[in-house]
Order: structure tokens, then C-alpha cells, then sequence
């Protein structure tokens, strides 16, 4: 009989003596299966990782199983062993129950200090999380996916389930995590996030017990990975995972990897998103490995991924995920509707000059232009986005755009250049002008509003012309919180848009004010100075002020600034056809290949961005005849 047990937090796997552990056959599964050092003077095998000691134990136990090895643990191993064993029984359970949501029926599972009314979906939601224990919500953004883990929290912590929160997610997440605390339990909630030095850190896991919220980057939980386990095996924890397309990566995402070794020791787990499969239906495999490690629900990674590229096991896959998730689609939500105001803007003489210029040349160039894929790619993006500069600010095109990696436009002949040079001597933009009357009305008539802008020069003009108002600003390089600047931060921003008791403009980029920000309670009218052809993008920005929450009496309005005769009418039209696309698919019961959530330009297909291109240029052909017979 071999002998399991823990030692210094390693694995240890002892023989006595008269069985040989060290056979070639147990040899190559300790060593190269598992990972186990040899220690042949003991006579023993030694595992010491310890962010992956459970499952290492789990295949070690059932290899002697099937191999018949007779074993012992010490009171450590049990432990680790009936964690094991129980959450496989968990599992059982969970499956033979078929789900029957009959939990807000009794009173033990009525959420006691939660003040919050929960909608009816909201209800489902917490009775599925409930059933399953371990599950996802896939609701849309905007359904109160919070509200329903703030109300399963209090549920499981008055019946001693857990008595902790740790949520894993994006930065932006924080504030809206402590705020909608408030609102659900009509107080703060005693929080802590994880965020400082290493020191800082390692001090506020040692006082961990007296926080209910602990908030955690994904970056944090890798770097801290034997921290948090450590504190997960102290304490009963619900970790969730939010915005969980971020962890998408089946192979070689450092995210990825911290989240399921974290996994077997929580208590409870949950993951959330709006968009589950942004590309492919193998985003899925880490979310719903991290909710039930150890059960191989979608099986290992390489049979997935082959099954994955298989369009006829495709159901098989949706078949063995449907228990595990809860999703509320966008027209359940019974949100007001919304109004569109188009405002459509004639460009000023030298600014028309510029994008004539530029539409000539780039006409030119279709006949010389790349044949390397990736090359073409590229260019094509960089043609689009200078079109959709002169469009909005030549000023742009003399500048680098960090925000599309795009240097200074040259070339373009002497007289072009010196005019794009010296633009802001001759005039200001007619969609700036408007922006700015826009603002100017709205204030006066008492509300809030938001404008939006791809570029980042654009805010700082903003801000410059509309100095009077004082507006708020949030983009890329203003510092995120208070612990990267404590006096001026995006948070800061955004939480004295949402304060100030007066009318007030906020002027951001999708990038840095979109995922896991909610303005709906204070604005309902926002500007778009500029968009690019990424709906995924701009759909974020849409649901920034028009979410639950809001009255059928609320009216939302989306003042959409297109330039005539430009590609601003080109970007309109296909983002509408998209738009309708995107919304069928999200009323879908899991919608695959939606868009990156977690990069700045959420990358679309090489098939969209071809037919973006080419309607592009189709529209450049025809504005070039009209401005050829004026």
C-alpha cells in the first residue's frame, strides 16, 4: 500500500517498501503525465506546485484506481480527497436534479438584507445560480447580471454557504461593483481591492477577514495566484468571474491558466458576460472548465478544440452547456426606446478641399495596392481611418494617431500638406461646431450628455472650446483610479459626471469608457462626433445610457453627426445593416462570434472589413462624380 500525503505544501506519494512505485509503467505516469520528481532514496515521488496539487491528486487517484494500487493519506491528503469526492457528488446531484427552480418558494433562499426589487429575469437568474451552484449568466450588457450575484451572495451567506465575495475582472469593473452595492443593499459593502505593490497586497490578504468584497484584476489573481488559493482554502469563497470573455484563451492564456487553478478552491464560482463567444465556440471551454474543474464537462482541451472545428458536433456542444448557464436576451429587458437624431453636417471649404484631395489619391492608389495579405489589410484599415480623420478634423492628419498606430500623413503634395499644416488657422470643423451647439442646447435645457469620439485630439479640442463648461474627460492616458493618480483619475471623472448636481458634458473614447460602465441613471443623451465601422464597439457605447433601470417615460437620444458626401454616410449605412445583424444574433440563446470585448478595436473578420472596404470605395467613386458636376 502507497502512502499520499502533504508535506511542506507538497505532494507526496511514499511506497513502503514491498511495491515497487518505480516500475516503468508508474514511472512514466508520475513523471511524465503528471509532473512528479523523482526522490528514489526515499523511495517516493514529490509534486510541489502547489496552485496545482488538486488536480494532479484527482488524476493520481484514479490512475490507482484503474491500475488497483491500494492507498493511504494522511489527515492533509483526506482533506484534499473529500473536496474531491464531494464536489464530484455536487456535480451529480446537480445533473440528476434537472434544475427545478423552486428556490425563491422557500423562505431560507429569500435574499434577507437585500432591499433591491429584482425584475422577474433577474429572479430566474437567482434561481438558477442557485440550482446549479457553480453557473454562468450570459444576459446581455445592461440585464443587472450584478444585482443577481449581489442577491445570491446574501443568500448563501445567511445559510453559511460562503461568507466572502472575490470578483476577477477588468479594472473598469471596481467602481461599478462598489456602487451597485449600495443600491442593492442600501449601504456600502465592506470592500477591498487588491491593487499596490506587492507588499500592500500580501497586507491586505492578511486582513482579508474583515472585507465581505474583495475585487481582483486578472493580472493580480496571476501574479497572486498561491495568495488568493491560500485565502480560498481559509475562507468560503464565492469567486466570480466577471466580464469571463476575457479568460477565452483554451491554451497558452496566462489568465486562463491563474483562473482554473484558482477554481477547484472555491467554494462557490460564477462567471459573467454579455458576449461568451466572441470568435468560436473553444472561448467556451475555460469558462465552463473554471465552473466545474475536475468533471471534464466539455472534456479536454484537444478533443474539444477537434470537436470544435466539427460544425455536427456544434449542437452536442450547446447541448452540454445549456444546464450551466442562464441568459436574458435584449428583448426581455423591456427597456424605453430609443431615438436616433441624425445630423447631417456640410463640410467648410478648406476642410472639403482636404478630403477631395485625399478621396483623389486614395482613388489613384486602388490600382497599386498591396498583394500581401496582412499588408493589405493594413493598408486598407489606415485608407479608411485617414477618410474618417478628414471627415471629422483634418487637424488629425498632421498628427500620430496613437489610437490606430498611424503616423503623420506625408506625401500628399505641398499644397495639401501645408493646408492640412496649418487647418486650425482657417476654420473650425463643421461637426466640432455642432458638437458644441449640441452641448450647449442640452446644458441649457437641464440634461447631461456624453459625447464620443474615436481620437483622442478630438477631446482635448473639446475640452479647450468648451473650457467654460468644464467637461469631464476619460480616455487612454488618464490615469485609472486612485492608486495610479489620487488626485485626477477616470473613475474620478466619471464619478463627478454622475454626482454633479448641475447639467454636464463628458467627453470619452469607446476604448477607455465602455465595458462594465453604466451612465443611465444621470444621462440620456449622447453625441457622436465620430465612429469607425466596429458596431461591436459602438454598440458598447449605446448601452452606456440605456440599460435596466430606466422608465418607459425616459427617452434616450443619439445624436449621430455624419458628415455629407463623405465616408461618415458609408460608416452610417453599414453600421446599420450590421447593427440589425448583431441584434438578431444576440437574441440568440448563446451567440457565437459577436466581437472582442476586451481589445480597443474588437477586431472584425477579414470578410466584414473586405465589404466595409469595397463599400468604401464604391461611395468614393460616387461622391467624386457629384463633387466633379458642381
Amino acid at each position: 500500500m502507497v502512502k499520499l500525503r502533504i508535506e511542506k505544501g507538497a505532494l507526496v506519494i511514499e511506497g513502503n517498501g514491498t511495491e515497487s512505485i518505480f516500475e516503468w509503467n508508474n514511472r512514466t505516469f508520475f513523471t511524465i503525465a503528471c509532473g512528479y520528481q523523482i526522490d528514489k532514496a526515499n523511495n517516493r515521488y514529490i509534486f510541489t506546485e502547489r496552485s496545482k496539487i488538486i488536480d494532479v491528486l484527482q488524476e493520481t487517484l484514479n490512475y490507482f484506481g484503474d491500475s488497483k494500487i491500494s492507498y493511504e493519506s494522511d489527515p492533509q491528503a483526506k482533506q484534499i480527497i473529500d473536496q474531491i469526492e464531494n464536489q464530484q457528488k455536487e456535480y451529480e446531484e446537480v445533473i440528476r436534479s434537472k434544475l427545478k427552480h423552486q428556490f425563491l418558494d422557500k423562505p431560507e433562499y429569500h435574499p434577507t438584507h437585500f432591499i433591491r426589487r429584482l425584475k422577474r429575469y433577474q429572479e430566474k437568474g437567482l434561481e438558477h445560480m442557485l440550482a446549479i451552484k457553480h453557473g454562468a449568466n450570459f444576459s446581455v450588457p445592461g440585464s443587472g447580471k450584478t444585482s443577481v450575484i449581489y442577491a445570491t451572495f446574501d443568500v448563501l451567506r445567511k445559510n453559511d454557504i460562503i461568507d466572502k465575495l472575490l470578483v476577477i475582472g477588468p479594472r473598469s469593473c471596481f467602481l461599478p461593483w462598489e456602487e451597485e452595492a449600495t443600491a442593492c443593499f442600501g449601504r456600502p459593502i465592506n470592500s477591498i481591492r487588491l491593487i499596490g505593490s506587492k507588499v500592500t497586497r500580501q497586507s491586505i490578504y492578511l486582513q482579508a477577514d474583515q472585507y465581505d468584497l474583495l475585487l481582483c484584476t486578472y493580472q493580480t489573481a496571476s501574479n497572486d495566484l498561491n495568495d488568493l488559493i491560500d485565502l480560498c482554502n481559509r475562507r468560503k469563497l464565492f469567486v466570480v468571474v466577471d466580464e469571463s470573455h476575457n479568460i477565452k484563451k483554451i491554451t497558452g492564456g496566462v489568465w486562463s491558466e491563474a483562473i482554473l487553478n484558482i477554481a477547484p478552491h472555491a467554494t462557490r464560482r460564477a462567471v459573467l458576460s454579455g458576449t461568451p463567444l466572441p470568435n468560436d465556440y473553444t472561448d467556451m471551454w475555460t469558462q465552463i472548465t473554471f465552473l466545474w474543474p475536475g468533471q471534464q464537462v466539455l472534456g479536454d482541451r484537444l478533443s474539444y478544440r477537434f470537436k470544435c472545428e466539427d460544425k455536427d458536433s456544434q449542437s452536442g456542444i450547446r447541448k452540454a452547456i445549456r444546464p450551466f448557464f442562464y441568459r436574458v436576451q435584449k428583448s426581455e429587458l423591456g427597456l424605453p426606446p430609443v431615438k436616433f437624431k441624425r445630423v447631417k453636417c456640410e463640410l467648410n471649404p478648406y476642410q472639403a478641399s482636404i478630403y477631395r484631395a485625399l478621396s483623389v489619391k486614395f482613388l489613384k492608389e486602388i490600382e497599386v495596392q498591396p498583394y500581401e495579405k496582412q499588408v493589405l489589410r493594413l493598408w486598407r484599415k489606415a485608407k479608411m481611418v485617414r477618410l474618417i480623420q478628414a471627415a471629422t478634423n483634418p487637424t488629425l492628419l498632421a498628427l500620430h494617431s496613437d489610437e490606430f498606430d498611424l503616423p503623420p500623413i506625408s506625401g500628399e503634395g505641398v499644397s495639401i500638406i501645408d493646408l492640412i499644416d496649418r487647418y486650425p488657422q482657417y476654420e473650425v470643423p463643421s461637426k466640432i461646431k455642432m458638437s458644441i451647439h449640441l452641448v450647449k442646447e442640452l446644458l441649457k435645457a437641464g440634461e447631461k450628455v456624453i459625447i464620443w469620439t474615436s481620437f483622442v485630439h478630438n477631446i482635448k479640442m473639446l475640452q479647450q472650446l468648451l473650457q467654460d463648461i468644464r467637461p469631464f474627460t476619460v480616455y487612454g492616458a488618464i490615469p485609472k483610479d486612485e492608486s495610479e493618480d489620487i488626485e485626477f483619475n477616470r473613475e474620478q471623472q466619471i464619478r463627478h459626471f454622475k454626482e454633479s448636481s448641475r447639467p454636464v458634458v463628458l467627453i470619452a473614447n469607446p476604448a477607455a469608457c465602455a465595458e462594465s460602465i453604466s451612465l443611465h441613471k444621470v444621462c440620456r443623451n449622447a453625441i457622436y462626433l465620430d465612429r469607425t465601422f466596429n458596431c461591436g464597439q459602438f454598440m458598447q457605447s449605446l448601452d452606456r445610457i440605456h440599460r435596466v433601470g430606466l422608465s418607459q417615460k425616459d427617452l434616450v437620444t443619439y445624436y449621430v453627426l455624419i458628415a455629407k458626401n463623405t465616408i461618415d454616410e458609408t460608416i452610417d449605412r453599414r453600421l446599420n445593416d450590421k447593427q440589425v445583424s448583431m441584434l438578431k444574433l444576440l437574441e440568440d440563446e448563446l451567440p457565437v462570434g459577436t466581437f472582442e470585448a476586451d481589445t480597443y478595436l474588437m477586431e472584425q473578420s477579414e470578410g466584414e472589413e473586405a465589404i466595409d472596404f469595397e463599400e468604401t470605395l464604391k461611395d468614393l467613386k460616387k461622391y467624386a462624380k457629384l463633387t466633379a458636376n458642381i
